[in-house]
């Protein structure tokens, strides 16, 4: 019987890793010939991952810093924090990887779209796979945010040095970030949605891929820290987020990976509420 079982379970296995699974040995190749060697480069590249988000924390979080900072550019404080986001997510997530692959790993310009994943769509992935990977992310993340997520925002909460300061513009209000024009917005998406992928998943996973099979765990993990400046917002999430990290290490594709990202953020806005209605409604 229990031979039987295993005999059964192992095309079922099988047939689920060539649904999810996508092979691409120009990804495989970049990972094996361009991560970082020495234990200097291993040390920067994981410091990279947290840099970008205590920079920000420091300079919107650390109040002293952040007063000073106003005196000295005579900006309102919204358009600073606003202006911090944009250099992150489109200098730092975005421009910095390709200066760093054109002039110290000294690829083409050619070499650097096709390192980070910019010259090669999986269509399959997009219009198959990801469909099927957003429910069972959805069927998923239902119970974490009412078991897990919440219980763990209101702890940190309680936390002095987590809190956000009033001031920030992730707390929401009439000078939240949704207050911001439609066209500043739509700046901020495009950096979240392409930037974070392009810099944590096309650039980062590769550089970091002497972590051998725990470099996507490693890197959803360390994508979740990475948001220092709103702590209880984006810290419970650390579950969640490593739905992203496998996604990558199945598929290899950042247009994938941008298209979940964005999926992601718009579940959590509005796809949670009617889908847990559905479901009470189906009890």
């Amino acid at each position: 019987m229990r031979s039987m079982e295993t005999q059964t379970g192992k095309p079922l296995r099988s047939c689920i890793r060539r649904f999810f699974v996508r092979q691409d040995s120009m990804y495989d190749d970049y990972a094996v010939n361009y991560q970082a060697q020495s234990l200097a480069g291993k040390l920067f590249y994981l410091g990279m991952y947290l840099l970008p988000g205590i920079l920000v924390w420091a300079f919107i979080n650390v109040e002293p810093i952040y007063r000073a900072e106003l005196r000295l550019t005579g900006l309102p404080g919204r358009y600073l924090q606003y202006g911090w986001l944009i250099f992150i997510t489109f200098f730092w997530h975005m421009l910095l990887p390709l200066l760093i692959l054109r002039f110290n790993d000294k690829l083409t310009w050619k070499q650097c779209l096709e390192f980070l994943g910019l010259s090669r769509v999986d269509f399959r992935g997009l219009f198959v796979v990801l469909p099927a990977y957003c429910f069972l992310f959805a069927l998923v993340a239902l119970p974490y945010m009412q078991w897990l997520w919440n219980p763990m925002e209101r702890w940190l909460l309680t936390i002095p040095v987590f809190q956000m300061p009033s001031y920030t513009i992730f707390k929401g209000g009439p000078d939240g970030l949704y207050a911001f024009p439609p066209v500043a917005l739509l700046f901020l998406f495009i950096g979240n949605f392409l930037g974070e992928e392009l810099y944590f998943r096309g650039y980062l996973m590769k550089k970091t891929a002497f972590l051998g099979k725990a470099t996507w765990l490693i890197n959803s993990a360390l994508f979740a820290v990475y948001h220092f400046w709103q702590v209880p917002q984006t810290w419970p999430l650390a579950g969640m987020v490593l739905s992203i990290g496998l996604l990558m290490q199945l598929r290899k594709n950042l247009y994938v990976l941008i298209a979940f990202h964005f999926f992601i953020n718009m579940w959590l806005t509005f796809g949670a509420y009617p889908l847990a209605k559905l479901l009470h409604f189906a009890k």
